[in-house]
């Protein structure tokens, strides 16, 4: 212990004499040497060395059960002597004191007592606790509540000094490591004393930096009070001046300790004693749009713009620098700036020339890698591949392939295409011939006619009889050459009126017919034959409604019953007209209105019958009315398809009897 005392006060001496070393007439601290004899000296210098400096000041006291009573009481003995050299009071010095075993027990805080004399009484007041040893809990109840504004701490941009004091005489039962650093990273300066068997490394975990002046170890808890002269000293003492300091520029006492500061301008190294000159550019707000620089010589900075730009008048912002805009570039086309410089290029369809600055007209089929098998022609802009005359461009606009006019799918034939030398013909399966359109197809044996069906849709017909008639009409119109260039059928329904159902043309094939016919509505009203005979011949075969010249005009008139107007006038008209009128009659049809409608010779084109008994008598003597004479070649022809006709007609009336499916007696005149 007497060797201890003695290295302290041999410390404190050298320090002494180095300070009068470094100046003669510089007047020097008093140095307390140890014992109790010098109490009442130490007294007064060390009170005139901390007048003055307040601090914020913690104890934070092991009071764990390996603390035997007796050294309990010499720990009270050690932090009222530690009082005794401090300026206490609300303005100075604020006390606060923890003690912990296994829980920690605040006895009093910073703001707790504004006297030494309330603090020393707090003091001997205190009971030993005598349970554990959690030092971590401890040291995380003084960072986060002791050294608190609502604790009595002062605020942080006061800048007081805040100081905790342990005193322990164990190894730890928690750990202190993390908490401890959180600690002095949160700014609280921490002296570590150690009694007895405390592991040394423990206590540096725990201390602030340098551990010489705040780590303290003694044997037993009799040698605590001779740490008090080295307290009074690093707490109170101006370093500063008392030792010869590494500082470059400023010293500054903190207690216990001291700290570099540098002139401003300057900012301290990492070393924490030199110093360097501040670059104006880290720790101001230049407003440079792209680059603050450092002045050399002087504390200044000035602003510069990246390559390619110039600085603005403001000496601050930076725009863009156009090299063309300088008027001096000499490209023929034109100039288009770069971030250092600017290049010359050419508009479409030419090249920039060696010069780098004129240009000259593109020939890309002069280039020879343009890859056309034929011909190569240039355009403005670029250039085209052009086949040979009985050629034509692959789909790779550059191959050329022998032309095949059928293939290509737009040469009209209704039949067969057939390739030549040049070109193609068309040409029709058998049983049909080519038109003289010489596209189109036409039957060797059907009729070619403009075809109008005039249909009762009386009252008296009924709904059932009238899908018969619906039968029967797509019966005829499946007989027959339907197509854009063959037969074209039209078709009126008529009632107390006469209704279009679909006109000459409207379709051009049999299957459309056939849905138009099935989609037909039965009408139900008055029977007006003679109203639409008119329509027929005024409307049907006009050449609006689809008829064609020179093409036979045929209409077949179906009736159950006596029309309630006059048909003579309408159907003489339409015959004089050169339209050739078939007349059926079915059940009550009045035979004198069936003649005046039908063309003459009524035996060729007036049919009556009362039911379908005598229809195979009727088609019998139709084949024998038609044929009987001997006519031309081109007659025959024509009778021929008549016959076919007929056939075909009779035949769909035969169908409707077997499947006895027809309600009245039906009288049909055809030719």
């Amino acid at each position: 212990m007497r060797a201890l005392a003695f290295g302290l006060f041999c410390l404190l001496c050298c320090d002494a004499v180095r300070v009068d070393h470094r100046d003669r007439h510089r007047p020097r601290p008093s140095v307390l040497s140890r014992g109790r004899n010098d109490s009442a000296v130490q007294s007064n210098s060390v009170e005139s060395l901390c007048k003055g400096k307040p601090l914020d000041f913690v104890f934070i006291i092991d009071s764990s059960r390996s603390v035997r009573p007796s050294d309990y009481e010499k720990v009270k003995i050690f932090i009222t002597n530690i009082l005794a050299f401090l300026d206490v009071g609300p303005e100075a010095t604020r006390v606060g004191l923890l003690q912990y075993g296994s829980v920690v027990q605040n006895e009093f805080s910073l703001n707790t007592y504004s006297s030494k004399a309330d603090v020393e009484r707090a003091v001997k007041a205190m009971d030993h606790l005598a349970t554990g040893t959690m030092t971590g809990l401890a040291i995380q109840y003084t960072m986060e509540t002791a050294f608190t504004e609502p604790e009595g701490a002062r605020p942080a941009d006061m800048h007081i000094p805040r100081i905790a004091m342990i005193i322990t005489d164990g190894r730890p039962q928690d750990t202190v490591e993390e908490v401890a650093a959180k600690a002095r990273q949160a700014g609280i300066q921490i002296f570590a004393i150690g009694v007895g068997r405390v592991d040394m490394n423990t206590l540096r975990v725990i201390g602030s930096e340098p551990h010489s002046e705040h780590v303290y170890l003694v044997a037993n808890f009799s040698q605590i009070e001779t740490l008090t002269s080295v307290f009074q000293s690093n707490l109170c003492g101006d370093l500063c001046s008392v030792m010869d300091h590494p500082c470059d520029h400023l010293c500054v006492s903190t207690p216990a300790s001291y700290m570099c500061r540098c002139r401003k301008g300057y900012t301290l190294n990492s070393d924490g004693k030199t110093c360097h000159a501040e670059d104006p550019c880290d720790v101001v707000d230049h407003g440079c749009a792209h680059i603050c620089a450092k002045v050399p010589g002087v504390l200044g900075y000035e602003c510069r713009c990246r390559l390619g730009y110039e600085l603005n008048e403001d000496e601050r912002t930076c725009r863009r620098i156009d090299y063309c805009d300088l008027g001096n570039h000499g490209c023929q086309h034109d100039c288009v700036s770069s971030p250092e410089s600017y290049v010359c290029r050419c508009t479409r369809g030419y090249v920039l020339n060696r010069d780098g600055k004129t240009c000259s007209k593109i020939d890309h089929c002069a280039l020879g890698d343009h890859g056309c098998e034929h011909e190569c022609v240039n355009t403005e802009d670029v250039f085209f591949c052009k086949c040979n005359e009985g050629y034509i461009l692959r789909p790779d606009n550059k191959a050329c392939k022998k032309l095949d006019p059928c293939s290509i799918g737009n040469h009209g034939c209704e039949h067969d295409c057939v390739n030549t030398e040049d070109s193609f013909v068309c040409r029709c399966r058998e049983g049909y011939k080519l038109r003289p359109d010489n596209r189109t197809c036409q039957s060797k044996s059907m009729a070619l006619m403009d075809l109008v069906f005039v249909i009762d849709g009386s009252k008296s017909l009924g709904p059932a009889n009238f899908e018969l008639v619906k039968q029967f009409v797509n019966g005829i119109v499946d007989s027959l050459d339907v197509s854009g260039t063959g037969t074209h059928v039209g078709l009126l329904q008529y009632s107390s009126k006469v209704r279009t159902e679909f006109i000459l043309g409207q379709y051009t094939s049999g299957r459309d017919i056939n849905r138009a016919v099935l989609r037909m509505q039965y009408m139900g009203r008055g029977s007006m034959t003679g109203a639409a005979l008119r329509h027929m011949f005024e409307y049907s075969f006009s050449a609006k409604e689809g008829a064609r010249p020179d093409i036979p005009r045929v209409s077949i008139v179906f009736t159950d019953g006596r029309s309630q107007d006059d048909v003579s006038k309408w159907a003489t008209k339409a015959k004089d007209a050169g339209i050739m009128i078939y007349a059926l009659g079915v059940g009550k049809a009045i035979e004198e209105e069936l003649r005046e409608i039908a063309s003459e010779p009524d035996d060729k084109h007036l049919y009556y019958a009362e039911d379908f008994s005598n229809m195979g008598e009727i088609t019998d003597k139709l084949k024998s009315q038609i044929c009987k004479e001997k006519p031309s070649p081109q007659d025959m022809c024509k009778c021929e398809n008549v016959m076919l006709f007929q056939r075909q007609v009779n035949e769909q009336l035969r169908r409707l009897t077997q499947n006895n499916i027809l309600y009245s007696p039906v009288v049909v005149c055809i030719l």
